[in-house]
């Protein structure tokens, strides 16, 4: 409707400009005047050009100017600045992330303090599992998901000298006491033979396993590692967590090419993006 009106406008304005512009004389300027006439229809300031200046103005700055804003064909001023609407943030397998909006996520790095974990070929397990935690941390809180870290620090969860169970128990109650949509636990993986490697993922006996499928298929996407699937496990994080829960294997600190990569701040960043990503896929699912 408001371009028809804007055409309409145009039509008028060239109707107006036709009536007001003086018409040519069909009788020939005596010999003598001709180039009177001619000096008198283009020297600046002459009373004919004074009225088409205005005429000019009209049809160009009062009905033209504003189509052409209307079309997008006149730039943009900082009087008039063009409105952008930004897009939503995404994960890198272009899932919305805005679907972590107010979700509580706990992020539990395995072991910490007195207990490494696995340790090979130069590489602390307890030190992997944090690095990536923290990495992964701050993307979940970027697509403004509340965080809850088991330990931010080289420690324990528990005070030092509890038993395991302790432990363990110990980062459950934070899940229970923050009311956690989710909880992902982080560790890394140890074997007699130095040949196996890749990434595997956990999930309670009975269970649903789409947060562990979730995550396992994104981080093996984003990382490029072997894939050893998903299975069902007795874990104590898992089997007693009252939360949808999920524990990864992020690859062999046994097997050095695996290490190597572990220690790398570069893999380490594409291990959380790849649990970013999954955790992503898991709730847009729902």
């Amino acid at each position: 409707m408001h371009n028809k009106k804007r055409l309409t406008h145009i039509l008028l304005g060239i109707l107006l400009l036709t009536l007001l512009l003086p018409l040519p004389t069909t009788q020939a300027a005596p010999p003598g005047h001709a180039s009177s006439v001619l000096t008198a229809s283009t020297v600046p300031g002459s009373g004919g050009t004074g009225l088409i200046d205005k005429v000019i103005d009209l049809l160009f700055n009062k009905i033209l100017d504003p189509i052409l804003n209307v079309f997008g064909s006149k730039s943009s001023t900082a009087d008039s600045p063009v409105k952008v609407t930004p897009l939503p943030p995404v994960g890198s397998d272009g899932q919305d992330s805005n679907v972590l909006q107010g979700k509580v996520i706990v992020i539990d790095p395995g072991h910490g303090g007195s207990n490494p974990g696995a340790v090979a070929n130069n590489t602390r397990e307890s030190d992997n599992n944090l690095a990536v935690g923290l990495k992964l941390r701050d993307k979940l809180r970027q697509a403004g998901a509340k965080v809850v870290m088991t330990r931010d620090t080289d420690r324990t969860v528990a005070p030092e000298g509890s038993t395991l169970d302790q432990e363990l128990q110990a980062r459950i109650t934070i899940a229970e006491e923050n009311q956690a949509d989710i909880f992902v636990s982080i560790h890394s993986n140890d074997n007699d033979d130095p040949s196996i490697a890749g990434t595997m993922s956990f999930y309670p006996n009975g269970k649903s396993s789409a947060l562990a499928r979730a995550v396992q298929n994104a981080v093996v996407k984003e990382t490029h590692a072997v894939n050893r699937g998903v299975s069902p496990a007795n874990f104590y994080v898992l089997r007693n967590n009252p939360v949808p829960a999920m524990l990864l294997e992020m690859g062999f600190v046994s097997n050095p090419t695996e290490a190597a990569r572990l220690h790398d701040a570069t893999y380490r960043a594409s291990i959380a993006q790849g649990i970013f990503n999954g955790i992503v896929n898991y709730f847009s699912s729902r």
